[in-house]
């Protein structure tokens, strides 16, 4: 009887010891952090679009190392700013611990993006300059200084004897303003040698014309320097249709299949070549950096690389090129 008593005192006591364990246990574990989440809205998101498809991958490298989650979207046409407006709208909507966006020429990204970064979203700004009250988190390209190698890649390609034209797509576009600068300062010294910038609006067409005319009016021109991807192929079509390749300079910026044909064919002499992959991966790391709570750059720069027929089958402009063939 008295070991009856005995077992019924002591199984509920060793239960009760058995549950406050557990729960003691428990309560001194440590919760496994929180997956940080980076949402990234690409200027375009076409597949066609070599340029920010190494940017997309150089992001997706950065977040699986740091193991964050990361969404990448992005509209079909990189001109498209209803459609991205309503991309980084939704995306904060989803409350990411950071926003990483390579915004589109629009009067209402600052404020968009200001909004933003009031509800406690971290904001990284990815390529294209934008001026806010407070300096946004800036990863990119150093445009002016890449538009100093496309005015000394001139100045050296006619041996300092440069007559030269600038054609741009608008005056008031970040990425273009800072690459006119830069030539223009590299090229000051030779101030009364280049005319006045012209701006085809991101039309190849318009690049088209304007060269014809400047190759009929201005016989002494030999370079013409083409900050975008639309004014090197307009520029292009003109001077072949005119004999002119090779003979006339052609200095262009980016690295399409149709900028890399013009290069091997001679009339394109030289491009200056930004390095999507790493802007992608730094953007990123920056964000995670921001989100931690580390000291980081305000901006950072990446150098660009002026590649020419003679030194574009190198293995790392090879790679620069032709980014998703390497293995």
């Amino acid at each position: 009887m008295r070991l009856h008593r005995m077992t019924f005192i002591l199984v509920p006591l060793l239960i009760g010891l058995i549950v406050f364990g557990v729960l003691n246990y428990k309560l001194g574990e440590v919760s496994p952090p929180k997956a940080r989440s980076i949402a990234f809205v690409l200027k375009t998101s076409n597949a066609r679009s070599d340029f920010w498809q190494a940017v997309s991958a150089g992001a997706q490298a950065a977040a699986k190392e740091a193991e964050a989650g990361l969404t990448v979207e992005g509209p079909l046409q990189d001109m498209d700013a209803d459609t991205q407006i309503r991309m980084i709208q939704e995306a904060a909507d989803r409350g990411p611990d950071a926003l990483v966006v390579a915004p589109v020429h629009d009067p209402r990204m600052g404020d968009i993006l200001r909004d933003i970064r009031e509800r406690g979203i971290k904001v990284v700004v990815v390529d294209t300059p934008l001026q806010l009250d407070s300096p946004p988190y800036y990863v990119a390209n150093n445009h002016k200084e890449a538009g100093r190698q496309a005015g000394r890649t001139a100045v050296e390609a006619t041996s300092g004897k440069l007559n030269a034209a600038i054609i741009s797509d608008f005056p008031n576009s970040g990425v273009q303003s800072d690459r006119e600068t830069g030539v223009k300062e590299a090229l000051d010294a030779h101030a009364d040698e280049y005319d006045e910038t012209f701006y085809a609006e991101n039309s190849e067409e318009k690049a088209y014309d304007y060269t014809k005319s400047l190759l009929q009016d201005k016989p002494a021109l030999n370079t013409i320097i083409a900050l975008s991807e639309p004014a090197v192929l307009g520029a292009a079509k003109a001077l072949k249709e005119r004999g002119q390749a090779g003979n006339v300079k052609l200095i262009g910026f980016d690295s399409s299949v149709y900028e890399i044909k013009l290069l091997e064919e001679g009339v394109l002499h030289a491009t200056i070549v930004q390095k999507p992959f790493n802007m992608g991966y730094l953007s990123v790391k920056t964000a995670l950096g921001l989100v931690a709570g580390r000291r980081t750059d305000q901006t950072t720069y990446i150098d660009s690389v002026v590649v020419t027929k003679s030194n574009m089958y190198t293995t790392e402009n090879q790679k620069l090129l032709f980014p998703f063939i390497q293995k």
